[in-house]
């Protein structure tokens, strides 16, 4: 079970910016992110209609067109029944409108299910009719495999100042009683997500439930990605989380 969990961990890692890269943007004027457009992508990429999402899309900053193709087959390789729900969030301080957009897929392997549930904020600008530039500024993913779904919480920030000590943590809803998890939490690189590359994570007995980790953030602004996989008895959790780090707020 490890073995494919960590296989398919990176298209976990990679679900959502299959649909639209990490990048940052300079807000600038723009119109507010239309509902028209938001349907339109969101049937575009439950129907695989590659010809309908690339006629929404414009090539600027944070988007390329031509390599959305690539990660959006690459993602329903593996999960062949991903299912994309797109919808308007609140607008920023600066103006930018928000694109909330969540994804869920199963994977069967060696009579295993895999159950995926990936989440992701955007700051998007519209240019007409098209989606022309976003920056991803909040991102989870949980990839679910065994007897049950195992419910946890992961209890981090969105966003921290650079230089900032902050607490993230993944814990296992359910008392433990007399079960015995494994688990461990790696940095990972925007390299290694761009290019679906697994992270190598070392496993440890745990004796708290979960994860308990402090974190400094580095003094540049910029992101920090953490993935984290915790082995119960009833089943495998892997979680990815991305932390936004800015210099003010």
């Amino acid at each position: 079970m490890f073995v494919s969990l960590r296989r398919l961990f990176p298209h976990a890692l990679g679900a959502l910016i299959a649909l639209v890269p990490i990048a940052a943007i300079q807000p600038s004027a723009q119109a507010r992110l239309s509902d028209d457009l938001v349907r339109a992508l969101e049937n575009a990429l439950n129907n695989n209609n590659s010809a309908g999402l690339n006629a929404l899309l414009e090539k600027g900053p944070g988007l390329n067109p031509a390599g959305l193709e690539s990660r959006v087959q690459m993602l329903r390789q593996t999960f062949g029944d991903a299912r994309w729900q797109l919808s308007n969030g609140p607008d920023l301080k600066d103006g930018r409108s928000t694109l909330l957009i969540k994804v869920t897929g199963s994977h069967q392997e060696a009579g295993r299910s895999f159950r995926l549930e990936a989440n992701q904020k955007l700051a998007v600008q519209q240019n007409g009719k098209k989606l022309s530039s976003q920056e991803i500024i909040g991102q989870e993913s949980i990839l679910r495999s065994g007897k049950k779904d195992l419910e946890v919480s992961v209890i981090a920030p969105e966003e921290v100042l650079t230089g900032q000590r902050y607490d993230f943590d993944v814990v296992v809803d359910e008392p433990l009683k007399d079960a015995v998890i494994a688990g461990g939490i790696v940095e990972v690189s925007k390299e290694a997500i761009a290019n679906l590359r697994s992270p190598e994570i070392s496993l440890g007995a745990l004796n708290g439930g979960g994860i308990f980790k402090t974190i400094q953030a580095p003094y540049k602004p910029g992101s920090q990605s953490w993935a984290v996989l915790l082995m119960h008895p009833e089943g495998t959790v892997s979680v990815s989380r991305m932390v936004r780090v800015v210099s003010r707020r």
